[in-house]
């Protein structure tokens, strides 16, 4: 027959077992939000992302007055979201405003697209860059989601991509930001409130 010191320990052992097993349920229950990866897979698609930015800059040409002249580029597939709107105050706003005042809208649309890329293929400025890229991608989507063969999760992924970004530390892989945050840190540190406010943009 078991001793009372016997039952004793055993009853301590259940008792320790099953606080290890519901701390272990706990960790598990928060494990997937505490759980981290390494940053190396997010820099290299943050700089893919960006020179995607990149190439889609390169066909808004100036000289051609972005599509204007010869009817392709952007003055084409304004027009398409004109001809098959996903909202009816956005072609409104097509036909009104961005119409009349092309050449302007033009460069602000290749001067954009060109920031996005710089500030993502270098990692500067990351988190800005992901707010403007944001955006940026869901005035696309609402633009050209209604036009014929085009498929809309493509337009899905454009916007989260940015949000990772934004999300994480992305530009402190194969970023400049991984060399600026650590002085923005210290400056913040010391009662910079410039510091803290560029820290936040890395």
């Amino acid at each position: 027959m078991p001793t009372a010191l016997q039952s004793q320990i055993a009853m301590t052992e259940t008792t320790r077992n099953g606080r290890e097993t519901r701390s272990g349920q706990e960790s598990h229950a928060t494990g997937w939000f505490r759980a981290t990866a390494p940053l190396w897979p997010l820099g290299l698609a943050r700089i893919l992302y960006g020179y995607l930015w990149w190439q889609q800059s390169g066909w808004k040409v100036p000289s051609d007055d972005f599509g204007r002249k010869s009817g392709g580029g952007l003055w084409y597939w304004v027009h398409q979201e004109i001809q098959y709107p996903t909202v009816a105050a956005y072609k409104n706003f097509l036909v009104n405003v961005m119409i009349p005042h092309w050449t302007i809208f033009g460069w602000m649309t290749l001067i954009t697209e060109t920031f996005i890329a710089t500030t993502l293929i270098l990692g500067l400025g990351t988190r800005l860059g992901s707010l403007v890229a944001i955006g940026m991608a869901a005035n696309i989507t609402i633009g050209i989601l209604n036009v014929p063969h085009e498929w809309g999760w493509t337009y899905t992924m454009l916007i989260m991509f940015p949000v990772l970004f934004l999300l994480t530390d992305a530009g402190r892989s194969f970023g400049i930001d991984a060399f600026l945050a650590p002085r923005l840190d210290r400056a913040a540190a010391d009662g910079s409130r410039v510091a803290w406010l560029i820290r936040w943009l890395v």
